[in-house]
């Protein structure tokens, strides 16, 4: 009985985590904590997530003022990051859904710049024909649509319905705030849409606290940009290393 041939073993080069700056654009130090700590859940060991407050600016942007002033602080929080690190970022998200300075931050940057409007209302059309946002703030509703106009994914728009209160009071998840976020989503849906996003950085994380869901899809924002931005870092990688072979 002739022998079995051996196994050829090829060698693999060993998984390297992806490196990603997520900025707050908002300079409260605990809702960056909390983001941090949602993105590494969220990753499970498949990237090394470095989170930033940025450098001055409001605690939490609820105007167009206070946006042009986040746009500066993070163009400049971004610079200083990318200075300081010991190695490059395969990726940057910018942790605020009006996207301040994300422009200004793509044209300095040769890495992927996700921003959280982008990638959950981009998700937001894969899911379905028609979407909703769900945020906090009463300038928002006009911003926002100001912003999604720019970005020319306005016409299947059903609603943008804004919270009352101020944002930094929803980051608790507290049984009131969630009962209002599911009152907010089933207004949305009352309006048209069949996939909602809830939109912002102080609502991140409050879909496992809600106390029921209408029967669509619903989208986190801030979970929307995390999956958007590894896909992004490890498209850039796997051409880098076809540009090397």
């Amino acid at each position: 009985m002739p022998a079995m041939p051996h196994a050829v073993t090829v060698d693999r080069p060993a998984f390297t985590p992806y490196r990603l700056l997520v900025v707050n654009g908002n300079t409260t130090a605990d809702l960056t904590r909390s983001l941090a700590a949602q993105a590494r859940t969220f990753f499970d060991g498949a990237a090394h997530i470095h989170a930033v407050t940025a450098v001055f600016g409001p605690a939490y942007i609820a105007s167009r003022v206070e946006a042009a002033v986040a746009a500066h602080a993070v163009l400049q929080t971004v610079e200083q990051e990318v200075a300081r690190a010991e190695a490059p970022f395969d990726a940057c998200l910018l942790a605020c859904f009006g996207e301040p300075g994300i422009g200004a931050v793509r044209e300095c940057l040769n890495v992927p710049v996700v921003g959280m409007a982008e990638a959950s209302i981009m998700a937001a059309m894969q899911r379905g024909d028609r979407y909703a946002i769900v945020t906090v703030g009463q300038r928002w509703p006009g911003m926002l649509r100001e912003q999604i106009r720019q970005l020319g994914l306005e016409a299947r728009c059903a609603a943008i319905i804004a919270l009352p209160g101020n944002a930094l009071d929803y980051v608790t998840r507290s049984p009131e705030s969630a009962a209002q976020v599911s009152l907010a989503l089933d207004a949305a849906v009352a309006q048209g849409a069949d996939v909602v996003i809830v939109a912002g950085a102080a609502l991140a994380g409050y879909l496992p606290v809600l106390p029921r869901r209408p029967l669509v899809p619903i989208i986190d924002s801030y979970r929307a940009a995390l999956a958007q931005m590894l896909a992004l870092a490890s498209l850039d990688r796997a051409q880098r290393l076809c540009a090397l072979n």
